[in-house]
């Protein structure tokens, strides 16, 4: 369920009106199974409980994880609704995203600035100009530069220094984390789906949670979660200008170069090296003590502790046997002309 922090929701939905609400986005929408009851919240499908909550199924691996459960309502792919079938009534249409964006829609928004005065711990040194949201939480002995803007209900850890300019909404922040100069954490997410009358914007529900001794570098940004959350581990070292898609996992002390780009919900395991310029697509997953070259392009997982470069990116012998045959080509090509 959306943390209570920073989103706010709204009363319940009944089935009927989920599905009257599904029929505006997708006029060929349908309802399997009962339609009786009510939702109460979103949520990811391995949550502890699923009783009054609306799951999305517009992949396999979701409906593979729906399967068998018990839930408020799914919404899902027409090529889906047989794997979750049983478990509760099912809103079956072509377009499950945008559905699901008007229904998540409907339950929660992000929560208005207003509420409990922010706590700010004992010897916090706070720039005149910082902006504090309401009901957030500095930790002791933090040092918070010119124009920093943390949101309502972010939490930050002790002795954590925000550099000028940066933003930190949606967030929870361990101890002696450091956030450079124009560092932006918790903004929306690059979620979006086309619809009948232009794009719509997937609501971006999840948060940012940073371990401690994370240090994040200068105009990087790290995107919050779509419904979970996107995770930094502890001790993660992060360069200027990197950005981190939504629901992205970096464990711990890893350490990435600038430029960098992860899409959403790839995985870097702990104690991963990244050069600058490496671009990581969406889902793909680097096991534990990876090394990626610079520039190396990947669109496949990474297994724990090898060495990979190229676009797209393979193991680095590979590499660099291709790199080498390809000059030799070039070459010899040359000599011909």
């Amino acid at each position: 369920m959306p943390d209570g922090r920073f989103y706010q929701t709204g009363s319940a939905l009944s089935v009927k009106d989920a599905l009257s609400l599904a029929r505006e986005n997708d006029a060929g929408a349908r309802l399997v199974g009962r339609g009786a009851g009510a939702v109460a919240h979103v949520a990811q499908p391995d949550a502890a409980d699923l009783a009054d909550a609306v799951v999305l199924c517009a992949r396999k691996d979701v409906a593979a994880q729906t399967a068998g459960r018990e839930f408020g309502l799914a919404i899902a792919a027409p090529d889906l609704v047989d794997a979750i079938a049983g478990g509760g009534p099912v809103i079956e249409t072509a377009a499950a995203k945008l559905v699901y964006a008007a229904i998540a829609g409907r339950l929660h928004a992000p929560r208005l600035d207003t509420g409990p005065d922010p706590v700010i711990g004992a010897g916090a040194e706070l720039h005149p100009t910082a902006v504090i949201g309401a009901g957030a939480e500095i930790g002791e002995r933090c040092v918070l530069g010119a124009n920093v803007v943390i949101g309502p209900g972010v939490k930050i850890g002790a002795d954590c220094i925000i550099g000028a300019a940066a933003s930190v909404h949606f967030s929870i922040l361990g101890d002696r984390v450091r956030l450079l100069a124009g560092a932006r954490l918790g903004e929306d997410g690059f979620g979006f789906v086309e619809g009948p009358d232009g794009v719509v914007r997937l609501p971006q529900l999840g948060r940012v949670i940073v371990g401690d001794d994370v240090e994040i570098g200068a105009n990087t940004t790290i995107d919050r979660g779509a419904l979970g959350d996107t995770v930094i581990g502890a001790g993660a070292k992060i360069d200027n200008l990197v950005h981190i898609g939504h629901n992205v996992q970096i464990g711990r002390n890893c350490f990435i170069a600038g430029q960098v780009g992860f899409a959403g919900s790839s995985r870097a395991g702990n104690g991963v090296m990244m050069g600058g310029q490496a671009g990581v697509a969406d889902h793909v997953a680097i096991g534990d003590a990876a090394r990626v070259a610079a520039q190396a392009g990947l669109v496949r997982d990474v297994p724990a502790g090898e060495s990979w470069g190229g676009t797209p990116a393979m193991p680095q012998r590979v590499w660099l046997r291709a790199a080498a045959w390809l000059a030799r080509q070039s070459k010899r090509k040359a000599h011909e002309k």
